[in-house]
């Protein structure tokens, strides 16, 4: 539930989709121009960048979380007591979360932002506010070993703009980030053994087993962080790469950014 609004938070982040969305349109209408600049207008090619981004965003992950498991040691089991219907219910319980994330941090402030400054200067900004706000939705600051780890966050801030500055529709960033949360958080589930908080059987298709330990500051850590940043490094780049290779075939007009 939210708590501001007394309802469940799917709701409510639809609302504010709703709220955004329009106050966005009308910006745009009041320059002569729509939801097209983001790529938000209802065209075959940019629905088919996000399917595209959501098969993208999960198949990025997997192998990711196989690599992080076999460095720290921990098996990866197959659930057979999996349900189908927790698992693609993630779909529909990340996405409002995802597309609010999407508008806020790649929207029409980040556009205009680029406007006025240039791409570099609007990333590293949006990458600092995506940064904290992942900070404080998981109340860690304070928190040095967790805010290390969302320090990632900025490297998935560029990774999604980069994939709408490329597709010049949002539909692809929103797909990148749906699959990548999706398979992280319903495909895949952590199960750490004798923690009484995290240590419930989650019906996800598979699970990392672990045993639970207090997260420090050593070798491990800063090995998977490491490996973490630079898997996200080598998507942006071939994001990239790919995007302007194909001279964006899902899409009438490219973007040369």
């Amino acid at each position: 539930m939210n708590g501001l609004l007394r309802i469940p938070s799917q709701i409510a982040n639809t609302l504010v989709i709703i709220a955004i969305l329009s106050i966005t349109s009308l910006v745009y209408r009041r320059e002569g121009k729509d939801l097209s600049e983001l790529g938000l207008n209802l065209k075959p090619g940019n629905f088919g960048f996000g399917l595209l981004g959501l098969i993208l965003g999960g198949l990025f992950v997997i192998p990711l979380i196989f690599l992080i498991a076999w460095m720290k040691g921990y098996p990866v089991i197959f659930n057979h007591s999996f349900n189908s219907s927790y698992v693609l219910s993630g779909l529909w319980i990340l996405f409002p979360t995802v597309m609010l994330e999407e508008l806020a941090f790649r929207g029409i402030c980040f556009k205009k932002t680029i406007e006025i400054s240039s791409v570099t200067k609007a990333n590293i900004i949006f990458a600092v506010l995506f940064i904290v706000s992942h900070w404080l939705n998981v109340a860690q600051i304070g928190n040095p070993i967790e805010m290390t780890i969302l320090l990632i966050t900025g490297l998935g801030h560029v990774l999604y703009s980069t994939a709408l500055l490329k597709s010049k529709t949002l539909f692809f960033p929103i797909g990148l980030h749906l699959g990548n949360n999706w398979v992280s958080l319903f495909v895949f589930s952590n199960l750490n053994i004798g923690d009484p908080l995290n240590g419930q059987l989650k019906p996800s298709l598979v699970n990392v087993v672990a045993l639970y330990t207090i997260p420090v500051f050593d070798r491990e850590f800063f090995s998977t962080t490491l490996v973490t940043a630079l898997s996200f490094i080598l998507f942006i780049l071939a994001i990239r790469k790919w995007t302007s290779s194909k001279k964006m075939r899902l899409n009438s007009s490219p973007d040369t950014v």
